[in-house]
């Protein structure tokens, strides 16, 4: 309880409520757009995490996300997720899906804690082309084994990128696949950028024309099925149409945990240091390098998972209230992602 209220006041103070935690930039696939598993890694043990842990409990951060590289390389995750669970703070752990089991899956069943599985293509040509690696049928009887998990404290989903080689029949057989398994489905626009995490790739890159009928399928059924998501694709549109995004959400309510322990406004500039202590001094500084970050939203804007979701859906409160009863109902079928 007095976590929630910690996080209640950052949201009124306009500062971070989620951590963005690269436990690790090892993975075990080879995706072509990424860079992060080309870096060199210094990942914490558990008691520095225990630390970090504590550290943004006191700041008021509400949930974490644990991803990296690929977060399930870590024998010690589940040991990382009840790190932030006993501390109020609840993560979700972002994974290709390719080392997930039965005995893991139960595990995190059994906690207040997200399960997000990424699958960008049911097509195996494509799936290898995107991802590097051939395993696509091991995710798949992953996926099918671990669905025997009905009760969940948490919100267990696929996720998909939609890109360049994206077609509405693979999106569609993709939902079909999470609704078969009892999966909430959310999609992503690909995304290019500057830094480590992605870069241009022209089979990747699209325009809104080729890809609007996909978006026209994923909002119609997200009324129904996602609200929350709902609200989000609609600025995912405006965003595909080139239209100018305001300024993301790094800094103000989300920032980068790098895994060796240091933290930085988001993914795309590391190497800036945050220090939570002082923090509206440091963000004072920060707005100061504010043509260098306008430069970034105009350039290369990005709808990463720490870029712009949580102000799009704080700006949407008056009608995420009206629709309450709706998202209480998809939050019983898929768990509570909150």
């Amino acid at each position: 309880m007095f976590q929630k209220i910690r996080v209640v006041k950052n949201i009124l103070l306009g500062r971070p409520i989620l951590a963005i935690f690269d436990v690790t930039k090892l993975c075990n696939q080879r995706c072509p757009m990424c860079n992060i598993w080309k870096t060199e890694c210094d990942s914490m043990n558990i008691g520095e995490i225990e630390k970090k842990a504590a550290e943004l409990k006191k700041f008021g951060v509400g949930y974490v996300f644990l991803q990296g590289g690929e977060p399930t390389i870590r024998k010690d995750i589940l040991q990382i997720a009840d790190t932030f669970i006993k501390r109020g703070i609840k993560p979700t752990i972002i994974t290709n899906g390719i080392l997930l089991n039965d005995d893991f899956a139960g595990e995190v069943a059994k906690r207040k804690c997200n399960l997000a599985i990424s699958i960008d293509s049911l097509n195996p040509e494509i799936y290898k082309k995107m991802r590097g690696v051939d395993t696509l049928d091991r995710v798949l009887k992953n996926i099918m084994s671990i669905s025997k998990f009905k009760k969940r404290k948490g919100n267990w989903s696929i996720t998909s990128t939609i890109t360049g080689l994206s077609t509405l029949d693979d999106i569609k057989a993709l939902h079909d696949l999470s609704r078969k398994y009892g999966f909430m489905y959310a999609v992503r626009p690909y995304i290019f950028v500057n830094g480590v995490a992605g870069k241009k790739d022209a089979e990747l890159f699209y325009k809104y024309d080729d890809v609007a009928e996909i978006y026209d399928y994923v909002i119609s059924n997200a009324e129904k099925e996602n609200f929350l998501a709902w609200t989000v694709y609609k600025k995912h549109v405006e965003y595909l149409k080139g239209k100018p995004m305001p300024a993301c959400d790094a800094m103000k309510r989300s920032f980068l945990l790098k895994e060796n322990g240091q933290m930085a406004p988001c993914i795309e500039f590391p190497g800036i240091v945050l220090k939570l202590g002082g923090f509206f001094k440091f963000r004072k500084q920060y707005r100061r390098n504010r043509l260098l970050f306008k430069n970034c939203n105009l350039n290369t804007p990005c709808f990463y998972n720490d870029a712009r979701e949580i102000g799009i859906l704080i700006k949407s409160f008056p009608r995420v209230i009206m629709y309450m009863p709706k998202i209480v109902k998809q939050m019983v079928t898929y768990g509570n992602f909150f």
